[in-house]
């Protein structure tokens, strides 16, 4: 049942911060500019991208995930009802939990944020705005809707500048490389890790 949940609930998300946004995206684009799918397609940063920029990105996500392996964040604020990793808690490190947290962290929240606020929003902006400005504004729209963390983890502001940093880098592999597939890797490996880290540690 657990694992029923964590796919449709992923299942809603991409549909909801991917495919609808994609699909405006994709029908103003070709009204407005007749573009074909390839090419709007390649603007999203649906595309492989230069290869240098994903080694960078694998190295990236292998030093998150060491960190986060070394210095887990507290378990506390996962325990509470409205926590994102709730359901992973005294899960264990077995075949649902590590199903759970691909399809939470690649599935649920690394595609679905990559496509919409790389993807979409980096790359419009940095279409119109100088490289600083764009990776900036990308970052500071992606924190927003972050904030909302603290409303059940109020204790967990200090999270936000490593989002806000995360961010930064990601934006800055998409626009250099004009692909969303390092961003989306290096934003996965740490969401699964962190499901991860709730799910081997037993509760108090």
């Amino acid at each position: 049942m657990l694992l029923a949940n964590a796919a449709l609930s992923a299942l809603v998300n991409l549909l909801v911060l991917a495919g609808l946004p994609f699909f405006a995206y994709f029908a103003y684009q070709k009204w407005r500019y007749k573009r074909a799918f390839g090419e709007i397609s390649r603007r999203a940063g649906l595309q492989l991208g230069a290869g240098r920029y994903i080694a960078y990105s694998v190295v990236f996500a292998l030093a998150s995930v060491a960190v986060l392996a070394m210095w887990p964040p507290a378990l506390e604020p996962f325990l509470r009802d409205g926590s994102p990793q709730q359901p992973f808690v005294g899960l264990g490190l077995g075949g649902p939990a590590v199903s759970m947290a691909l399809l939470y962290g690649v599935v649920k929240t690394g595609f679905p944020e990559e496509l919409l606020f790389r993807g979409l929003i980096a790359g419009s902006l940095s279409r119109r705005l100088p490289f600083l400005w764009a990776n900036l504004g990308q970052a500071l729209i992606f924190l927003i809707p972050h904030l909302l963390v603290l409303r059940v983890m109020p204790e967990m502001w200090s999270i936000l500048p490593v989002i806000f940093a995360g961010s930064l880098l990601w934006g800055w592999v998409r626009i250099k490389s004009g692909s969303i597939i390092g961003s989306w890797l290096m934003h996965a490996a740490g969401n699964v890790a962190i499901c991860l880290s709730v799910a081997i540690r037993p509760a108090a």
